[in-house]
């Protein structure tokens, strides 16, 4: 049987975000970071500020180039939380969260991540 083919050669593991015309590239992390990344979405007691820091970790230079593109804080903060969704839970969730995002404070997370198949129980995020 023949192997597959190179998975780099068809395949792009970064997430792009289009915001005013311009789409930003957010790195895909590593899959010890992805796997950090799965425990913190899952942990009630992530702060605001702690949400702040993952939200500029993960977008890395992106933000800088959103900033120098005058991009607004709050549309930085929306890409950001895609972004830790898309990569700590599902693509699924993170397309969840771009469109849906202004209906977070109406929607029961939990039961969306049920929904999801994700398990958000402790021992799950440990494995």
């Amino acid at each position: 049987m023949a192997p597959y083919r190179e998975l780099t050669e068809f395949y792009d593991p970064d997430l792009l975000l289009p915001i005013g015309g311009v789409v930003y590239r957010v790195k895909c992390p590593t899959i010890g970071e992805a796997d950090r990344l799965r425990r913190l979405i899952v942990d009630d007691s992530v702060t605001s500020d702690q949400e702040l820091e993952e939200i500029i970790k993960i977008l890395g230079p992106v933000r800088d180039e959103m900033a120098a593109n005058g991009v607004r804080d709050t549309m930085a903060l929306h890409a950001g939380r895609t972004a830790l969704l898309h990569f700590g839970g599902t693509p699924s969730l993170g397309r969840a969260n771009w469109q849906l995002g202004q209906l977070g404070d109406l929607l029961d997370m939990q039961s969306i991540l049920d929904a999801a198949g994700v398990n958000t129980s402790p021992e799950a995020a440990a494995d």
